[in-house]
């Protein structure tokens, strides 16, 4: 199943009163641990104090754009800023 990752990246980019700043957003389709296809999202988001309700909330809505968009289950990560240009 092809996924439309950069459309998806967009409809993230153009979401509106996140629950804390979004610096990047990293998408990716593959196969879940079930064989079942899935989208992996990685949100960066600036280094801070954001509590668990913050994230969760982010988490959420991106999910909420993958289901609605394709139908599929989303895996969403957060990492900090400084977290993710390590990882890079």
């Amino acid at each position: 199943m092809a996924v439309d990752t950069a459309g998806i990246r967009a409809q993230l980019e153009g979401l509106h009163n996140l629950p804390t700043p979004v610096r990047a957003w990293r998408v990716e389709e593959g196969l879940d641990a079930t064989d079942d296809p899935a989208v992996w999202i990685w949100a960066v988001i600036e280094q801070s104090d954001a509590d668990a309700d913050t994230l969760r909330r982010l988490k959420a809505m991106a999910r909420d754009v993958v289901r609605d968009g394709t139908g599929l289950w989303a895996y969403v990560l957060v990492r900090g800023a400084d977290e993710a240009e390590v990882i890079a």
